[in-house]
């Protein structure tokens, strides 16, 4: 598959193939991606999640094509949770890292219905 830069989705939320592993003080969940920005990610609710609101998490992403490898390890805080979902907000990350993650984003992320949105707070 031939992916294409799209410098226009480096601040949307876009779709991303891969997994999260989130890792909560006494216990540690893995899900699905679902929207990911570079300020933070929106996810399916993992079985057992209770944390609060405002809890620090770390968060490995595992995404794009598994040939790639791509791995990220990111600080986060749990933004809101309902009865079927999870947000989360990243930690303030180092240029570099974000530039990088931007690039990732642009490169292998999928815009939700095709718009470029802008980036929504998590």
């Amino acid at each position: 598959m031939t992916h294409v830069v799209r410098p226009d989705i480096r601040r949307s939320r876009v779709s991303l193939e891969g997994e999260a592993v989130i890792q909560g003080p006494d216990a540690t969940w893995r899900v699905p991606l679902g929207d990911v920005s570079v300020t933070g990610l929106h996810l399916p609710l993992p079985p057992g999640f209770t944390l609060p609101v405002g809890q620090a998490l770390e968060v490995e992403l595992h995404c794009g094509p598994p040939e790639e490898g791509i791995d990220l390890l990111l600080l986060a805080r749990v933004a809101r949770t309902d009865a079927t979902t999870l947000a989360l907000r990243f930690a303030p990350m180092p240029v570099r890292l974000e530039t990088a993650f931007e690039q990732i984003l642009a490169h292998y992320g999928t815009l939700r219905g095709g718009t470029c949105e802008p980036a929504v707070g998590f």
